[in-house]
């Protein structure tokens, strides 16, 4: 018998599978596609490939301003897309290994649940004492009222796929597949059209992001139409719920995911309300049953869904109900520039009635920024009377790396007052932090003092 039987392999699963070996229990892990679940195979390792080689394109591109002469640039599409699969083969074979090395058994096969202590995969049953789902989730599809062919409207999965590229393309949702996808494809050349049925485009970040994007979007020629949804399809042409009609080679579906729920007979023994719902331990109604990760809706990113694992295992192991705050797991979309967020945006904490402080530094007021030529962005930071951070919200080149310092010092509770005592090195982006929490008290140096 093993001590934990976990269905789906994706930073939910393995996570789970190590960190219960690495104390001691016997671990059977099971998966109906690939190790390393959609982060992995369908979504962050091979779009961030495609976005770095659309970044090499356009430094390329533009290089005479740097003094680097290169002419006739262009770029092969096919090589892009080998190049992004080749690499999430090759870090799955190493994961793989990561995995056998702590003695935890693999099945690639689909697997069911019998009863709360069995689990069915290619027609074999193994015996469990506890049960962790770990299934992760799938595109969230959308029938569209028209005529038109099966493969007019694509999903996440379908596009990395492509073998070439569409003329122009029309993206449902702009939330970070949507923001994403649009990046790499106007980089290359695609006419762009962005469709959000919310009236700001990322509907989840604070107002300011959303504004820059918008504008950036206009600068590079994308449309964009919020609170807008299609009305029709017919063949090629599109008609939106605002009366435009848009001619487009393809429609990309970025409009949310959906879990990803098969569990045979035990599905109307679970408690499921869309998504499976869990405790604060992540348990289900099933004592010896927990979902983790996109399965439980909790917060549909994979550093959560790692971060469930560790602490679902702490459960199982020790008893211990470590907690889950969402509100201090950070957010990034990657492109140029890159954004990040954490906490509560400021049409949040308006519309709880939190009184709070805010400043704004621009990162063109930064020398990094400047002898980089990426002077787009800003950091902003929201700060209740004590001086305690209650979000913060960056459009900047390194905005990945910049909000693991804010949450951190969130994490631990620090001060904005505790973080002006950090010194911060001299030619950095990291600098527009240390100015923007500065400025909350009007103490920024490198921005006129507001008066």
């Amino acid at each position: 018998m093993f001590d934990i039987g976990i269905i789906g392999a994706g930073p939910a699963g393995y996570v789970a599978a190590i960190k219960a070996a690495q104390n001691g229990l016997k671990v059977i892990i099971f998966d109906k596609q690939h190790i390393g679940g959609t982060c992995l195979n369908k979504g962050c390792i091979p779009t961030k490939t495609i976005l770095h080689s659309c970044s090499v394109f356009q430094e390329v591109k533009n290089s005479a301003k740097y003094g680097i002469i290169s002419e006739n640039t262009s770029f092969d599409f096919a090589k892009i897309q080998e190049r992004q699969k080749s690499i999430s083969e090759k870090i799955r074979k190493n994961l793989t290994g990561l995995i056998k090395s702590y003695g935890i058994e693999i099945v690639e096969e689909e697997a069911f649940i019998k009863d709360k202590n069995t689990i069915t995969a290619n027609h074999q049953s193994y015996e469990v004492k506890n049960i962790i789902i770990a299934t992760g989730s799938k595109p969230n599809k959308i029938n569209f009222k028209g005529n038109y062919t099966d493969n007019f409207v694509l999903t996440s999965d379908d596009v990395l796929n492509l073998t070439e590229l569409p003329s122009s393309i029309l993206i449902v949702g702009s939330g970070a597949i949507g923001i994403e996808w649009a990046r790499i494809f106007s980089t290359l050349g695609v006419k762009v059209t962005v469709v959000e049925m919310m009236e700001q485009l990322m509907p989840a970040a604070d107002f300011e992001i959303s504004e820059r994007i918008g504008r950036l979007f206009k600068r590079s020629r994308i449309d964009v139409y919020t609170s807008t949804t299609i009305e029709e399809i017919q063949g090629n042409k599109v008609t939106l719920s605002n009366g435009k009609m848009i001619e487009t080679d393809k429609i990309l579906l970025g409009a949310g995911r959906l879990p990803e729920i098969n569990y045979d007979n035990l599905s109307d023994k679970l408690k499921i309300n869309k998504f499976i719902d869990v405790d604060n331990c992540f348990k289900t109604n099933i004592d010896n049953i927990y979902a983790i990760g996109d399965v439980n809706g909790i917060s549909m990113l994979a550093h959560s869904a790692s971060r469930q694992a560790e602490n679902v295992i702490e459960y199982i192991v020790k008893g211990k109900c470590l907690p889950f705050n969402k509100n201090l797991v950070p957010a990034v979309i990657y492109g140029t520039p890159e954004i990040a967020y954490i906490g509560k945006t400021e049409q949040t904490l308006k519309a709880e009635n939190v009184e709070y402080k805010k400043s704004n530094f621009p990162i063109s007021a930064l020398g990094k920024a400047y002898a980089d030529d990426k002077t787009e962005g800003f950091v902003k930071i929201l700060a209740d009377k004590n001086d305690k951070i209650l979000g913060a919200h960056i459009i900047s080149e390194e905005a990945s790396a910049m909000i693991q310092q804010i949450a951190i010092a969130m994490a631990n509770n620090l001060s904005t007052k505790d973080i002006q005592k950090v010194i911060y090195a001299h030619p950095t982006y990291s600098e527009a932090l240390f100015e923007s929490i500065l400025a909350l008290d009007n103490m920024a140096v490198h921005i006129p003092q507001n008066k």
